[in-house]
């Protein structure tokens, strides 16, 4: 799926680009690294070992033996960050739509949603506004909380102002 989204021939061009295209063959690739710190990001659960026999199988440029773990540590040393900042602001932009209404709210599209609860002070007032959760008796457990909403869109910087 990742290739799917950002294939080989971006990151390619993006390596190009950065100066990190490899001048020979190595076992761990810039282009495998770009790849390897994208899926660390997605699968942060998962250990260093884990995303990299993944890679392998996904990818097909290594063969079926994962280096070292001071190897990764080079290499990503080696790639930097330029190359995915570089696929980063290739790929990232909108995806919904501009005719479908839900991407926007107000005018503005949306970027993305979030929300968390907040415990408010325990009194009846707040009782009252905010309710909350209430033992098998009915009576009060816990303070009541606020639930947050946040509805964020992409801030105008300068840079994008000018085009």
């Amino acid at each position: 799926m990742l290739t799917e989204w950002i294939v080989p021939e971006l990151v390619d061009e993006v390596l190009t680009a950065c100066g990190r295209r490899d001048a020979k063959p190595r076992p761990l690739s810039s282009r495998f690294m770009v790849y390897f710190v994208l899926a660390l990001a997605l699968f942060q659960q998962d250990s260093y070992d884990d995303v990299a026999e993944n890679l392998v199988g996904a990818l097909g440029e290594m063969d079926q033996s994962v280096p070292n773990k001071s190897s990764f540590a080079r290499a990503r040393q080696q790639l930097g960050s330029a190359p995915l900042e570089r696929v980063f602001r290739r790929v990232a932009g909108a995806i919904a739509p501009p005719t479908l209404e839900a991407a926007f709210w107000r005018g503005m599209r949306v970027a993305a949603v979030d929300g968390f609860l907040l415990d408010v002070p325990e009194n009846d007032t707040t009782r009252a506004a905010f309710g909350g959760q209430v033992d098998s008796a009915g009576r009060p457990v816990g303070f009541p909380q606020a639930r947050v909403v946040t509805l964020t869109r992409p801030v105008r910087t300068r840079r994008s102002m000018r085009g």
